[in-house]
């Protein structure tokens, strides 16, 4: 059976936002050493390439890549009062796409049973022409755009568990069928978007599913979560690809939120995705790093999903009891989708 695709590289410690910025290099340095643990017949090494302007252009105007390029000649600069680029920042954001691109390929080409690109600056606040949210270029919509460009591919599933919502990931595909975007996220939080009302536009009206959780969750909530709501609504999809935003700041132990996830929190999420993914997607299935800021619950987070991708943990439900009721939140997520279906029963396209 092929191995499994790490992609990450000492280049990414470039990007530097300043001293005492949450989204440091030593998210990066940290996880560098994982990799160097992990690497064996299970895990490789897969390294990065740059993405070309034509591809970041799928996803970002030339001005706004422009900005972004203009950046290089200040070693400090400001796009909003929490993204802050260095002068090596556009050449990193570039390895981060073209990376998550690298992986994509060699997945799709059977080199690699699955992967997980540990890049940064992460991606999915960034809209078409704006940078937010500690995020340069969207690396996750690259990648879907990619797919649907070089494979033909007409279903992605975009599971983002980050602990905020992923507002340029949702923007780029809400009126597009061919992406189901589904998240959970913290709520009321940054960005302030991801209402349940918020479900998508036009021909992509109901592809965009959001849970916006209430602070104080933890791996009971998230699973049930998946178990109800993630893993059905993907299944009736049934996606050819799974890409997942993966942040580690639902971790309890995260100094930028309320959430209350484990490492075995994270590894079930992870192992029931990839039980998605052999049963539709071929086991295409492709994680990229986004949030978590605690940097021993990020590396020992990241540690226990990629052990879990290879197969060398058998990750078990959490024997975590609930502390916070959602069966009203997911009766209510399940009620829109379920008014979604029924209309795409009546019409001439059930997709799913």
């Amino acid at each position: 059976m092929p191995p499994s695709a790490v992609v990450i590289d000492p280049q990414f410690l470039k990007h530097d936002p300043g001293p005492f910025h949450p989204e440091s290099p030593e998210r990066l340095r940290v996880l560098l050493e994982l990799a160097g643990d992990l690497e064996g017949e299970g895990i490789r090494i897969l390294p990065p390439r740059s993405a070309t302007r034509e591809e970041i252009g799928t996803c970002h105007s030339g001005q706004y890549i422009d900005l972004i390029q203009s950046t290089s000649r200040a070693n400090r600069y400001a796009l909003d009062g929490d993204t802050v680029t260095s002068m090596d920042s556009f050449g990193t954001a570039l390895l981060a796409a073209g990376g998550y691109l690298r992986l994509l390929d060699a997945v799709a080409q059977g080199e690699f049973r699955n992967g997980f690109a540990l890049v940064r600056p992460p991606g999915h606040h960034a809209l078409r022409n704006r940078a937010m949210g500690f995020c340069l270029f969207n690396t996750v919509a690259i990648g879907a755009r990619h797919l649907k460009r070089h494979y033909g591919a007409e279903r992605i599933l975009i599971m983002d568990w980050d602990v905020h919502h992923g507002n340029g990931t949702q923007d780029a595909f809400f009126t597009d069928p061919t992406v189901l975007y589904l998240s959970t996220h913290q709520f009321p939080f940054y960005p302030g978007t991801g209402s349940i009302e918020e479900t998508g536009e036009a021909e992509g009206a109901g592809y965009t599913v959001n849970v916006p959780l209430p602070s104080g969750c933890g791996d009971a909530e998230y699973l049930e979560v998946f178990q109800r709501v993630v893993i059905p609504i993907a299944s009736r999809y049934e996606p050819q690809w799974v890409l997942v935003s993966a942040g580690f700041d639902p971790h309890r132990d995260d100094p930028l939120a309320g959430m209350r996830v484990t490492e075995q929190g994270f590894g079930a999420m992870a192992a029931s995705l990839l039980e998605l993914a052999e049963r539709f997607s071929g086991g295409r299935i492709a994680f990229l790093l986004e949030g978590g800021y605690n940097l021993l619950a990020l590396k020992s987070s990241v540690a226990t999903v990629l052990q879990t991708m290879a197969g060398e943990v058998k990750s078990p439900l959490p024997v975590q009891t609930g502390g916070v009721k959602i069966d009203a939140l997911i009766r209510k997520v399940l009620k829109i989708q379920e008014e979604y279906r029924q209309k795409d029963s009546r019409s001439r396209r059930s997709t799913y």
